[in-house]
């Protein structure tokens, strides 16, 4: 049963997903903290903290609330609170103190907060959102209890960590993801790119062919930041579930070598974080699915995981469970239309594009949800959750242009919404230029190659057809508020489209221009962001005066119906050339 709770609630916690952690048995200790009779809480209140925590920094209070009976603890008492700068940090929270860190016996908050999500995410504490406090389950007891005098994990601890993790839907979902065939060999970005909710900052991707595009003409020094780094929000979810599997023996990391074609050539990079379901994997996954000697295991939902990240992030939690709500709640198939029409009764309007997303999105973090024809069935168990309706929900402008866009979308994946979201976040401005790259070179069919980093336009694509032959310099921007293209940035494309006319090696060493094909003699230049604002025109013509070549300035909204334009047929590359290159702003 999916309960609507009314909340004046204005902030939530993030719960559902995990990013960092990985250690099981820190996992287990931190689930004794609520257990008051197991030995890690009892050290906790005689030993650790008393150590670890100063009495300016709340012993006391931490100790306090260690002997509280029912025990129920305050998350501001288990995380604890950041550091300025964190190298100066002190042990302030009851979780911190609970796992050691690296070079220090407690840990920070961030971790903190992320080993809480994990216990909550297996179903060994639970939430009440009344007073932002948590307190062990009949899981987590059971947990506790199997606990013995080794620092290994018992037999027992380690069967009911399996049922755990086979009760939280995104293992479920990579599970199924590695089982499709016997040789079914998936790396973190392809696992990344079918979990969660696609087209949505907080489920990004890292393009795999255009980053290993990238890392076959990265400089040596920045090759290992790039394969450590660099990957979107879904591919580390990937990357840390598939290492609880695998500590758990469910799946084997084995590296997978991935072969591109850039101008021609093929090139082979391994990506190190590849998986593979091992037979108890298999297993396992049978278990889970439930037979004739097992029951289906329920699997642990909540509100918070049905987004992430955004503005919008309260309001498609609110609209995705209750679509799950009633698809768990009928016995029988559903309909879109059936489900738009229960949504209005909860004053929710959506389109049928809108809810066929969230279902797909559903699908993806793990739900099993059949599609029978036109309709939906529900084919899964979960465990009752809560949803605590806000007292105001209401979709930004934002979230109104995607919805808009979404339903334009016929032939263009709607993963690529995602750029919407990307094209205002500054902090994942790589990722924005490696998505734009994507989308013009694996959907619209140009030749192509995101470069980015000192000295080098953030890509280049070109294109070699019987009508036409061009080259086109691009630079991308992500900015919260649009952009204004300033004289600055203006006059660094000016540079970029100069070193290309005159390639001459001592007067940028890197050659980036050497990624052009030889036969591309015409080029232009694109500037990509979320939309444009100020004199950026104006910039714009002065570039092309200047440098001899014209330009175009492309609201993401105008690259993505471009796109679908092309994937279509109503737009060719020559016709490409002839509309979007105008000196001033492109729009569809």
């Amino acid at each position: 049963m999916i309960s609507v709770i009314p909340t004046h609630n204005t902030s939530f916690r993030a719960f559902g997903w995990v990013q960092d952690p990985s250690n099981l048995r820190s996992l287990c200790d931190v689930v004794a903290i609520f257990d008051a009779n197991s030995k890690k809480h009892d050290e906790l209140i005689n030993n650790i903290i008393p150590k670890l925590v100063e009495e300016r920094d709340g012993r006391d209070e931490l100790i306090k609330a260690l002997k509280c009976n029912p025990l129920r603890i305050k998350y501001s008492q288990l995380v604890g609170k950041a550091f300025t700068p964190r190298s100066m940090s002190r042990c302030n929270g009851i979780v911190q103190a609970t796992v050691k860190g690296q070079g220090r016996d407690f840990i920070g908050d961030w971790p903190a907060d992320n080993f809480i999500r994990w216990a909550h995410c297996f179903g060994f504490i639970k939430y009440d959102y009344t007073d932002d406090t948590f307190e062990i389950t009949e899981n987590g007891l059971e947990l506790t209890n199997a606990r013995e005098t080794s620092s290994a994990l018992s037999t027992k601890e380690s069967e009911l960590l399996i049922n755990a993790v086979l009760a939280y839907p995104p293992a479920i979902r990579i599970l199924k993801l590695l089982s499709k065939t016997e040789d079914t060999h998936l790396t973190k970005f392809e696992i990344g790119q079918q979990l969660g909710f696609i087209g949505e900052d907080g489920f990004t991707s890292m393009p795999q062919k255009t980053f290993i595009r990238s890392l076959v003409n990265a400089d040596p020094k920045d090759r290992k930041i790039m394969k450590a780094d660099w990957e979107g929000s879904s591919d580390k979810y990937a990357r840390m579930i598939a290492s609880w599997l695998e500590k758990l023996g469910l799946v084997e990391k084995i590296p997978k070598e991935i072969t591109v074609s850039i101008a021609g050539k093929e090139y082979t990079e391994t990506i190190g974080q590849a998986y593979m379901i091992t037979a108890r994997g298999i297993t396992a996954l049978r278990k889970a699915a439930g037979g004739s000697r097992h029951r289906r295991i329920s699997k642990n939902v909540c509100w918070e995981m049905l987004s992430t990240k955004g503005a919008d992030r309260e309001y498609l939690r609110t609209r995705r469970a209750f679509v799950l709500k009633y698809l768990s709640e009928n016995k029988e198939s559903v309909s879109i239309p059936e489900i738009i029409e229960y949504l209005k009764t909860v004053n929710l309007v959506e389109n049928e594009n809108t809810i066929t997303d969230d279902i797909k999105g559903l699908q993806n973090i793990g739900i099993c949800i059949l599609k029978k024809g036109n309709k939906y069935v529900f084919n899964d168990e979960i465990n009752d959750f809560i949803i605590p309706l806000p007292q105001s929900l209401a979709k930004s402008d934002l979230a109104e242009s995607k919805e808009a866009v979404r339903a334009k979308l016929l032939n263009l994946s709607h993963e690529y919404l995602s750029l919407i979201d990307l094209a205002y976040d500054s902090k994942q401005n790589r990722l924005f230029e490696m998505k734009t790259l994507d989308l013009l070179i694996e959907e619209c069919d140009y030749q192509g190659l995101h470069l980015g980093g000192s000295r080098k336009p953030d890509g280049i694509i070109y294109t070699i057809t019987d009508k036409c032959k061009y080259g086109v310099i691009i630079d991308t921007k992500a900015y919260s508020k649009g952009y204004n293209l300033p004289i600055s940035q203006a006059d660094e494309m000016e540079r970029y489209i100069g070193e290309n006319q005159v390639r001459d090696e001592k007067v940028n060493p890197n050659m980036w221009w050497r990624n052009f094909d030889d036969e591309i003699n015409e080029f232009y230049f694109m500037f990509v962001s979320g939309h444009f604002v100020g004199n950026y025109k104006a910039q714009i013509e002065r570039i092309s005066r200047t440098k001899g070549i014209c330009g175009t300035a492309l609201a993401v909204i105008n690259l993505l119906l471009c796109a679908e334009a092309y994937k279509s047929g109503r737009l060719t590359h020559e016709d490409i050339k002839k509309e979007v290159f105008n000196n001033g702003e492109f729009v569809l």
